[in-house]
C-alpha cells in the first residue's frame, strides 16, 4: 500500500470516528475523546513507516507506539490525535490541497519511486523511525523463543522421518542444518538488543 493511500484510510477512518461521535449529540467533538487510529505496518520497510508517521502528524495525529489494547495480535501500532488536530489538518490542506489526489505529500518528493523525504523533514522522520523500530524490536525480542527452540529440530526430523534418511550421514546434516538455523535465530536477537541500543543512544542525543 503506498503512503498516499494509507494517509487516505487515516483520514477517512478517523473522520467517520468523528462523525459517528457528532451523531450521538456532540456536535462539538470534546477535546477529551480520545480518537485513535490502529494499524499493522503495511510495508517491508520501518522507513516507510516513518514516512507515514511524519504525514500523519502534519494532519494531526501522532504516533504513539504499540496500541495497548491490541498487543495480543501481532505488533498493531496506533496514532493518537493531537489536541490541536483541527488547526495542523487546515494548514496542511491549505499547503498541499491535492496531497490525497496525486499532488505531493507534505515532506516528500512526488519524484521518483519510492518516494524520497525532503531536507527538511529528514530528521523528524529519522527520529520517528528510531522510535518505531525500538517498538518493533521490543515486540518482536518479547516473542518467546522457546517454540522455535523445539520447532526447528522437530520439523528437521520430520523431514528425515518422511524421505527415510533417518541414517548417520543424514543425522549429521540434519543435525549441521539445526544447529546453522539455532545459530541465526541467536544472532538476529544480538543484533536487535544492538540496534535498540544504536536507536535509544540517537533518541537521547
Amino acid at each position: 500500500m503506498s503512503l498516499r493511500r494509507h494517509l487516505k484510510k487515516l483520514l477517512r477512518e478517523t473522520a467517520q470516528d468523528v462523525a459517528y461521535v457528532e451523531s450521538l449529540g456532540a456536535p462539538n467533538v470534546p477535546i477529551e475523546v480520545d480518537f485513535s487510529y490502529s494499524t499493522q505496518i503495511p510495508w517491508p520497510s520501518l522507513w516507510k513507516f516513518a514516512q507515514f508517521a511524519y504525514l500523519a502528524e502534519q494532519y494531526g495525529y501522532r504516533y504513539a507506539g504499540l496500541d495497548p489494547g491490541l498487543r495480543a495480535s501481532g505488533t498493531p501500532f496506533f496514532f493518537r490525535r493531537l489536541p490541536d488536530e483541527p488547526e495542523r489538518a487546515a494548514r496542511t490542506r491549505e499547503r498541499f490541497p491535492d496531497a490525497t489526489g496525486g499532488g505531493r505529500l507534505p515532506g516528500m518528493r512526488s519524484w521518483p519511486v519510492p518516494v524520497l523525504t525532503l531536507p527538511e523533514a529528514h530528521r523528524e522522520v529519522k527520529l520517528l523511525h528510531a522510535r518505531i523500530a525500538i517498538d518493533y524490536y521490543d515486540a518482536i525480542r518479547r516473542q518467546p523463543s522457546r517454540p522455535w527452540l523445539i520447532g526447528i529440530p522437530l520439523v528437521v526430523l520430520l523431514v528425515l522421518l518422511v524421505n527415510g534418511e533417518l541414517h548417520a550421514a543424514g543425522l549429521r546434516v540434519a543435525g549441521g542444518t539445526v544447529a546453522a538455523l539455532l545459530l541465526a535465530l541467536g544472532a538476529s536477537r544480538v543484533f536487535m538488543r544492538r540496534r535498540i541500543a544504536a536507536y535509544r543512544r540517537l533518541l537521547s542525543e
